[in-house]
């Protein structure tokens, strides 16, 4: 069986750095359906959000740096 790997385009620029200062403001993940919401309307790819966030959690946890567990719903403004 053939598996063909499909390109998912990177986080634009843009969407890369509103995504931290998102996060500097508030450093936890929000919810999955809030982060592939925003993900979708700034024309980016949720997979590539869903590992943004997760890895900003792991760097935080490597670093000493608690990252709280709630979750929040992130804004699509």
């Amino acid at each position: 069986s053939l598996s063909t790997k499909i390109a998912v385009p990177r986080i634009t620029l843009a969407a890369r750095q509103e995504l931290w200062v998102i996060w500097n403001a508030d450093p936890r993940v929000p919810t999955v359906a809030s982060r592939h919401a925003w993900a979708v309307s700034r024309n980016v790819s949720p997979l590539r959000v869903d590992q943004w966030f997760c890895s900003r959690r792991s760097k935080a946890k490597k670093l000493g740096q608690p990252i709280s567990n709630d979750t929040y719903e992130l804004s699509l403004e």
